[in-house]
């Protein structure tokens, strides 16, 4: 009988053990679940610091402030500055303005293929009573704002004076007709009309009349103006639509004539003052047309010779990755970019520095070959490229990153393991 009873009381002292130790080990799960909740709360009300810390780590893990990543750099700094020492993007004869292969003032007009004086005048009587010039006399008229008689009023700083008729070498600046852009229009209008507008603030515009031969005036009365001439422009288009064609064409057949002349056309868009220093300076649309083909083809051959350097800086990096020192390919890759990108950004920067001390060299020591030199290393097409990488690396930089702090944020929130539910508390 107490055998039994000792049994029954070891069985039961044995379940009142393991229940303690069932309760104790419940209790502490809870306190573990607990804790694990609290720190997790902790951790979004702090996610904000937790997020600047992974970008830190970001940071450091695709920083390239290391040995092997600055032999790249620069190393890529050096062969992209002697690129563009090298092949300088304008070729400096481009940069020479030259009259030799023009025509003498003289010649200026013989393409428009006018009528001589006599046949001219032999058509006089039926022209005056036309109030706009037809199709034909569009065609057969010298262009109105070639006239300079009856100039003498008109005052334009930097170009003509009071008291001092509009010549040969300054009617181009000085009337709108001859501007290669605007001309399109006003010297279009001026021919359809008879009339020439003048390149002053006001736009003063008026009638041309031929007295004889191929002589023009410029009449002063009746007044004219701009708002004139455009009420004009649309009568003589109702008459007949034709005009505005063969009024265009005859301002262009003129353009391209006295685009050769000694002269030249002013370069366009810019003010009558600063076109004529320009063309007493031998600058002229032509010239200016010659340069931007010469830059065309510069700029291209440093842009795709700029473009080979990168991928073959970026493609050697590349090889270079190791599992053991470096991170995970993403991460290195941007690396890559970076470096890529900053080498660029220094090269065209101290190509910004030399042409800008080379110019001002050339300014304070009046050296027009300095200059000329200084202005041809300007390099346009590695700055394209240099843009394009430093977009390319910002974007990459930015999806990595954004994989990196997601990958980061979860390992975060989802690391914390319990002790009970660990495999070895079932063996």
């Amino acid at each position: 009988m107490l055998d039994k009873y000792q049994r029954i009381k070891d069985e039961f002292d044995e379940g009142e053990k393991k229940f303690s130790n069932e309760f104790k080990n419940f209790s502490n799960a809870v306190n573990e679940i607990r804790d694990h909740a609290g720190q997790t709360r902790e951790d979004i009300i702090n996610v904000n610091v937790i997020i600047s810390d992974i970008d830190k780590q970001f940071a450091e893990k695709t920083g390239i402030i290391n040995a092997k990543d600055m032999v790249f750099l620069w190393g890529a700094v050096a062969i992209q500055c002697a690129r563009w020492i090298l092949i300088p993007t304008f070729d400096l004869e481009t940069l020479t303005p030259t009259t030799d292969d023009r025509k003498d003032s003289a010649s200026e007009g013989k393409n428009d293929k006018t009528a001589t004086g006599k046949e001219l005048d032999k058509g006089k009587e039926e022209r005056d009573k036309q109030k706009f010039p037809d199709n034909k006399n569009i065609i057969l008229l010298p262009v109105p704002y070639d006239a300079m008689k009856g100039t003498e009023d008109i005052v334009i700083p930097g170009v003509t004076e009071y008291g001092k008729q509009i010549y040969s070498m300054n009617h181009h600046s000085a009337t709108l007709g001859h501007d290669p852009l605007v001309g399109q229009v006003i010297g279009t209008a001026n021919i359809m009309t008879r009339s020439i507008t003048f390149h002053d603030a006001t736009m003063t515009t008026r009638k041309v009349e031929i007295p004889c031969g191929r002589t023009q005036v410029v009449v002063k009365a009746p007044v004219y103006s701009i708002p004139m001439m455009i009420e004009d422009v649309i009568k003589a288009s109702r008459e007949d639509c034709d005009r505005i064609t063969t009024a265009l064409l005859k301002e262009n057949l003129h353009l391209q004539s006295d685009k050769y002349t000694k002269t030249g056309l002013p370069i366009p868009l810019l003010s009558a003052d600063m076109q004529q220093k320009l063309l007493d300076s031998k600058w002229n649309s032509k010239e200016l047309e010659d340069v931007a083909k010469g830059m065309v083809n510069g700029i291209a051959k440093n842009f795709v010779i700029a473009v080979v350097i990168n991928t073959i800086v970026g493609t050697l990096h590349g090889f270079c990755y190791s599992e053991d020192k470096d991170d995970n390919r993403r991460l290195y890759s941007v690396r890559t970019r970076k470096i890529v990108a900053t080498s660029n950004v220094i090269a065209e920067s101290i190509n910004l520095a030399a042409v800008a001390g080379g110019t001002v060299a050339g300014v304070l020591s009046e050296n027009r070959e300095i200059i000329k030199k200084s202005i041809s290393h300007l390099d346009i097409g590695g700055m394209i490229e240099a843009i394009h990488q430093v977009f390319k690396s910002k974007r990459l930089q930015e999806e990595v990153r954004r994989e990196f702090l997601e990958q980061e944020l979860f390992n975060h929130f989802t690391s914390n393991k319990y002790s009970f539910l660990e495999e070895s508390r079932y063996e």
